[in-house]
């Protein structure tokens, strides 16, 4: 039933992107939802045909998972963007910690395969749904430490991802230590979180969203006449960070 429910949700929020046009402004986020809709579908004729603990549809399943998981990752890598890409220096720095954790995902799965394939992907999903908690955190406490304004749905389509990405963390946990007994009650608490998040996309993505331009930073004798209307912490640190990512390309 729940399944059901978030096939309708998910087909929904498809929706809600093509008739507001919010694809253009969220391409990544957009293509990850699609693909999700499409997979989960696939998944229910799967375990429909071939049962939910065969070993066929656990291969299956998590061969389609690893596809989302890429996804997932790209929307969370868009939606940063969209809330740091104002700052070109301090987006440079982001995308490479970014990057940085994709690696260690890498890494960390590579380790957990000596356990064989039925370890690999749960472990890696877990990797990579903690490092999406910790950036979007760590984006959450730049963007307050600096006061730095950001759109809400941004903040919104964030919190959504943070949100399921805790409980992902914790339900891959437990999964882990109660393997074959946890089964369908982790898929239905995956479901259920992932439909609380979904919940909150549609309602960040309810009007016509526009794509965000970075921003030119002025000349320093404006910034010095406009202070009190400009954060100068940030505008010191975004282009120390212009300068050092200008140097870098030159010596590269």
């Amino acid at each position: 039933m729940l399944w059901a429910v978030n096939i309708m949700t998910g087909a929904l929020l498809v929706g809600l992107l093509a008739v507001r046009k919010n694809y253009r402004a969220y391409p990544a986020f957009s293509l990850y939802v699609l693909l999700n809709l499409i997979l989960g579908a696939l998944a229910f004729l799967v375990y429909r045909r071939l049962g939910f603990f065969s070993n066929a549809s656990w291969r299956i399943s998590w061969g389609m998972q690893a596809l989302v998981l890429c996804a997932r990752g790209l929307a969370v890598m868009e939606v940063c963007k969209h809330l740091l890409s104002h700052y070109r220096g301090v987006w440079a720095l982001a995308w490479r910690v970014l990057l940085g954790c994709a690696s260690l995902v890498l890494l960390y799965a590579g380790l957990a395969a000596r356990h064989g394939l039925g370890f690999v992907l749960p472990k890696a999903e877990r990797a990579l749904e903690l490092a999406i908690a910790a950036v979007i955190v760590a984006v959450f406490v730049f963007l307050r430490y600096y006061d730095v304004e950001a759109k809400r749905e941004d903040r919104v389509l964030a919190i959504g991802f943070c949100l399921y990405s805790c409980f992902s963390v914790l339900n891959n946990t437990v999964l882990e230590r109660f393997l074959d007994s946890y089964v369908p009650l982790w898929n239905f608490l995956e479901m259920l979180a992932f439909f609380g998040s979904m919940l909150l996309w549609i309602w960040a993505l309810r009007k016509p969203q526009t794509a965000g331009t970075p921003k030119t930073l002025l000349p320093a004798g404006v910034y010095q006449t406009l202070a009190p209307q400009f954060n100068s912490r940030l505008r010191s640190l975004n282009e120390q960070l212009v300068q050092f990512w200008k140097a870098e390309a030159t010596r590269n």
